[in-house]
């Protein structure tokens, strides 16, 4: 408990994060430089399988690929509560990706 709450309060621009393995690589690879135009062969992308997608502001988001959360709900890293998805072309790019059958899935009924 304590190490994590030391998570928390830590200057490292992951802060708490870092306590939640999908979500730590998922900042890895957006503070990476993902969302600035940075090479998708960037080692933190090919780990996780994401890609960087954009919501109805046009804010750069970055999509994990590979499965949903225990909700059933998609994992994007940086997103908002009440977000839209930029759906234009989205669910083409995730097959076109490979991406798991739940998030193909789950994108379609936000996308829908």
């Amino acid at each position: 408990m304590a190490s994590a709450l030391a998570a928390c309060n830590s200057s490292d621009r992951l802060g708490e994060l870092q306590t939640k393995p999908v979500f730590a690589l998922l900042s890895g690879a957006y503070y990476g430089g993902m969302c600035e135009g940075a090479p998708s062969t960037d080692k933190q992308v090919a780990e996780i399988r994401a890609i960087k997608i954009h919501n109805n502001a046009g804010h750069c988001r970055v999509i994990y690929l590979d499965g949903v959360d225990r909700a059933g709900e998609l994992l994007i890293y940086a997103e908002r509560p009440g977000e839209r998805l930029a759906c234009s072309g989205l669910l083409q790019r995730l097959k076109a990706k490979d991406a798991n059958a739940a998030v193909i899935a789950k994108a379609g009924e936000r996308c829908g």
